[in-house]
């Protein structure tokens, strides 16, 4: 009886502190708000700069994000290059502006921008049906007309193809698949690349999509894709250490990391087009640069022509632009831009053509995917002067996070604590003391709990298929402790009390 009322005052006294927590914590994401809000309000691009270097190291310690390279160009000139963290973390090698990294789907843009320079050398055009310059590989049949499944359309992710679940890429080492099994669905996580709504008619981001483009620049050209975007994009735009070349021999090359700090392969692409480009800081502020009017020189730098630039930036449907994507911001000015994520990476580049600002960010690890977001809202404001739309929403699914976290933290606390006592007052025993001994109810609960944590190891620090950004990563661990916390009671079943209803006879 006392061990259940000193429970169950623990219980309460754990239920107040919860509440407590709750109330403080909706405090202090108030004030955080209020008080980020208050310092990023001024325009001045050195105060802003400023700001990026106090807050940076923080976002990088609170999220575990070991290198981060950032760009800011200002009125159509690279302002900063800032660097932070490590490109190594064991040998203890800086980010600098040589180190590269993993852009993931900006590798979209620089497809564009080969495309486009084929349509003004006149060897393809973009209105014509792509199955016009494939010859290995065609689409699948379906009720829809082919013909309608352009190379602009395959551009703005509006060809009708199925929505792009990213590609995981293989580890170094391991052959890559030919591009067209990957079109066809072989592999796993993968699927066959088909059109499954009527073109034109929807906005689909499609990785597919530019796959399908990279064997039409290889089948016009006649040379791998990595090669033909050196010879004829990369190299002339002044870009001279990015690479479409699925190697991790550059030394330059930064490691990956995953949610947990651990490093992760430099996972490689047979689906260069649309995921395997690697790039710096510096190149990535160059194709800004090019991409706007600024020092005398005009849209493309001559690599394709000014108005095919206009063309990629004008939206086709919705926000979707050729390789880019266009968004209004609050000012009615117009952010021109696109991010990129692989395994272990998270970038964004963007641009303002009004102002002649933009924005780089690259980073080496799965968690910086917040740091990535945190940046770019500080940007938006100090831009705009206002915080970007989905800020709050963000910032509500990060508390409330927080809150499961300490809720599920709270009770498996009390969980432990409840064990605790009826260990200690007899009530849980090993399971070879109890009579009768349930060895069939113990397999089956080790084999369920043993599958479930499997798979979910395996599919966030093996896989890194699972997304644990704005704190799912601390709700994950805690779940990983309740599975092997069920784990162990279940060596230490209840005992039965044979002497628990006598209370309630009377003797005759």
């Amino acid at each position: 009886m006392k061990s259940r009322q000193r429970a169950s005052a623990i219980f309460k006294i754990i239920l107040c502190s919860i509440m407590f927590i709750l109330m403080t914590d909706e405090w202090w994401f108030t004030k955080a708000v209020r008080a980020e809000s208050d310092t990023l309000s001024n325009r001045n691009i050195e105060d802003f700069k400023k700001k990026i270097d106090e807050q940076v190291p923080k976002w990088q310690e609170s999220y575990g994000v070991p290198g981060v390279a950032i760009g800011i160009v200002h009125e159509g000139r690279i302002a900063y290059t800032l660097n932070y963290g490590y490109a190594d973390k064991k040998k203890k090698i800086p980010v600098s502006d040589d180190t590269l990294f993993q852009a993931g789907s900006i590798s979209k843009n620089l497809t564009a921008w080969g495309v486009l320079h084929l349509a003004d050398e006149g060897l393809i055009s973009l209105d014509d049906p792509v199955e016009k310059y494939l010859k290995d590989w065609k689409l699948a049949k379906s009720e829809f007309n082919h013909d309608e499944v352009t190379i602009r359309r395959l551009l703005s992710h509006t060809a009708g193809l199925p929505p792009h679940k990213g590609y995981l890429g293989v580890a170094p080492g391991k052959p890559l698949q030919p591009i067209e099994e990957s079109l066809s669905g072989k592999g796993w996580y993968n699927d066959p690349v088909q059109i499954t709504v009527k073109p034109g008619s929807e906005a689909i981001y499609s990785g597919g999509g530019y796959t399908i483009l990279q064997l039409v620049i290889e089948g016009v050209t006649g040379k791998p894709f990595d090669r033909y975007m050196e010879e004829q994009i990369l190299k002339p735009l002044g870009m001279k250490s990015s690479s479409f070349q699925q190697s991790t021999k550059d030394p330059n090359l930064s490691k990956a990391y995953g949610y947990f700090g651990q490093e992760l392969p430099n996972y490689q692409f047979t689906e260069q087009a649309a995921a395997g480009f690697k790039t710096n800081v510096t190149d990535m502020m160059t194709l800004i640069l090019a991409s706007m009017d600024t020092n005398n020189r005009s849209k493309g730098h001559g690599v394709i022509k000014s108005e095919r630039v206009e063309e990629m930036q004008k939206p086709v449907l919705g926000e979707n632009g050729l390789g880019v994507f266009v968004k209004e911001l609050s000012n009615q000015q117009k952010l021109i831009y696109h991010s990129g994520d692989n395994r272990g990476w998270h970038s964004f580049y963007g641009f303002i053509p009004e102002t002649k600002d933009g924005l780089v960010i690259l980073t080496n690890s799965e968690n910086g995917i917040d740091l990535r977001q945190d940046v770019y809202h500080a940007w938006i404001e100090y831009e705009t002067g206002k915080l970007p739309e989905e800020h709050s929403a963000i910032a509500e699914m990060r508390k409330n996070n927080s809150i499961i976290s300490i809720v599920i933290g709270t009770v498996l606390g009390l969980y432990l604590l409840l064990f605790g006592v009826r260990l200690r007052n007899g009530r849980r025993a090993f399971i070879t003391k109890h009579e009768k001994k349930p060895y069939i109810r113990l397999g089956v609960r080790t084999f369920l709990l043993f599958t479930i944590s499997t798979l979910l190891f395996c599919a966030s620090y093996v896989w890194s298929v699972l997304v644990l950004a704005s704190g799912n990563t601390t709700n994950y661990i805690l779940i990983m402790s309740w599975l092997i916390v069920l784990f162990i009671a279940g060596f230490f079943p209840k005992k039965r009390n044979s002497n628990r209803n006598l209370g309630n006879h009377t003797p005759a």
